[in-house]
């Protein structure tokens, strides 16, 4: 019986045949064969690397950021800052407030505000350089200065010996900075919270 017996028509219809199943076995071949010889033969390596994304992994030693006049930092409370001082080089860091009053007395509301001690250390590498208790500042969230008392008018650091300075003030509940200026002018500005509750 042939296929044009079968069908009781003259014509073969499009798309079939006795033609086309061994067609389409070999174009399936190849495209299964093509597939392998691209992929090197070993399709799951590419399966496994695709949608990974590389993820850079953290420095082993924190950015120190670098200020220098006309290039001023803003940091958290804490972090260190480099300074390019033309005449020498120093790093910078201020950490703080130390409370005397954290949270509220037992039954009561929390405080407004709190006595605090605010500390910045100067360290240099080479040669000496003065802190000038004078040359720091600090403002509350609405930009009013806020009147700290330091410990010493000046305290100078060396290699290998620190200066380290002490400011105590009031501090209210909220946003406040704590700037070291150079010739007037912002160097290094950290950032911190009051939190009283």
């Amino acid at each position: 019986m042939s296929f044009r017996s079968l069908h009781g028509r003259g014509r073969v219809l499009p798309g079939r045949g006795p033609g086309r199943r061994p067609a389409a076995a070999l174009v399936l071949l190849l495209l299964v064969t093509g597939a392998t010889a691209c992929g090197g033969g070993d399709t799951t390596d590419t399966a496994k690397d695709l949608g990974r994304v590389p993820i850079p992994s953290a420095p082993a030693a924190p950015v120190v950021p670098t200020a220098s006049a006309g290039h001023a930092q803003i940091v958290a409370m804490g972090d260190a800052v480099h300074l390019d001082l033309g005449t020498g080089q120093a790093q910078v860091t201020a950490t703080g407030p130390d409370l005397e009053v954290t949270g509220p007395s037992a039954g009561g509301a929390p405080p407004e505000q709190s006595k605090g001690t605010v500390t910045v250390v100067l360290r240099v590498p080479d040669g000496s350089r003065q802190l000038d208790a004078g040359t720091v500042s600090a403002a509350d969230e609405l930009g009013h200065p806020l009147q700290l008392t330091p410990d010493a008018p000046t305290v100078t650091a060396v290699p290998g010996h620190d200066a380290v300075l002490h400011l105590a003030g009031t501090f209210a509940a909220g946003h406040a900075t704590l700037t070291l200026n150079d010739a007037g002018k912002p160097l290094a500005t950290w950032d911190f919270e009051i939190e009283l509750d």
